[in-house]
């Protein structure tokens, strides 16, 4: 993923871990930018960087066959000119500001967050209280959440729950407690999420027990469509595929077998420097014309 940016001088960015440490991840402001090399600007930061972060190309191949691969750590811009803010010591407290969108069903709701900055999100130990919700909608197909930042946020940046068709794109998410991207009950399908930039997920005590081992996306129905997507430094797993059995929580559902659903689409997703696992299939996944 590799973009021309329109940065200036004021905005935060984040550089990704590249080691095996998950949390090198670091924040600075840009304080000048030299243009002599459009194609390559130069910035200078306001402190230097704590931890080294890798750039490399290597080619790798036969006599016959070779390809080239470009090592690089992910850089995402945090600051937004639309800010939805926590309390200044969230990260202490553990109870930041947050959304919680509800309907009582299918395109009843619309919801659409672009270009904001999410920053001291989410309350620790609140059930549901997400940076950025979506309870109990349904079919969203109106709705989309694009190009924001969410920028420490002590439960999740967003949580799927019983909705479908919601589109996730381009968002940068850096510093956030929990499973990032949630899809919570395994009934949610044909979600749509690309190009998004997740970083330094951190685990969490005062979530489920599987945010101790947290994900940069958690999918427990594989019928949603990753395209793009890159988790650059995580406690335990980039993305992980824990199918369930049946839809769980306030969709359970004998008549759902998210294990034996259809793969919607993953293709072109990255992740490193993660503390376990890039990517995982736990439990089975064995896809059937009828899944159950």
């Amino acid at each position: 993923m590799f973009e021309a940016v329109n940065w200036v001088v004021g905005d935060e960015i984040a550089i990704a871990s590249t080691s095996y440490n998950p949390r090198e991840g670091e924040r600075r402001f840009i304080t000048a930018i030299d243009n002599t090399n459009s194609a390559k600007p130069i910035l200078t930061l306001n402190e230097p960087l704590e931890f080294r972060h890798y750039a490399e190309d290597y080619t790798v191949g036969n006599a016959t066959v070779t390809e080239s691969i470009r090592m690089r750590a992910e850089v995402g811009v945090l600051t937004r000119n639309v800010k939805y803010m926590g309390a200044e010591g969230s990260l202490e407290t553990e109870y930041g500001a947050a959304i919680f969108m509800h309907s009582p069903g299918d395109d009843s709701l619309t919801f659409r967050a672009s270009d904001v900055e999410f920053k001291n999100v989410g309350q620790a130990f609140k059930l549901g209280r997400y940076a950025l919700h979506m309870h109990l909608i349904g079919a969203v197909h109106n709705s989309y959440i694009r190009r924001n930042a969410i920028n420490q946020s002590n439960n999740r940046a967003v949580a799927i729950h019983g909705t479908r068709y919601l589109r996730i794109d381009n968002n940068v998410a850096f510093e956030t407690k929990g499973h990032n991207i949630f899809i919570e009950d395994a009934v949610e399908t044909h979600n749509i999420i690309t190009d998004n930039l997740i970083m330094k997920v951190i685990r969490s005590m005062s979530l489920l027990n599987v945010d101790q081992t947290p994900a940069g996306s958690w999918i427990t129905n594989p019928f949603n469509n990753y395209r793009g997507n890159h988790v650059a430094g995580s406690d335990r797993y980039g993305f992980w595929f824990d199918l369930q059995e049946h839809g769980m929580g306030a969709n359970a559902d004998t008549s759902i077998c998210p294990e034996n659903e259809q793969v919607g689409e993953f293709t072109g997703n990255a992740a490193h420097s993660t503390g376990r696992y890039g990517l995982r299939l736990f439990h089975q996944v064995i896809p059937r014309k009828f899944p159950c």
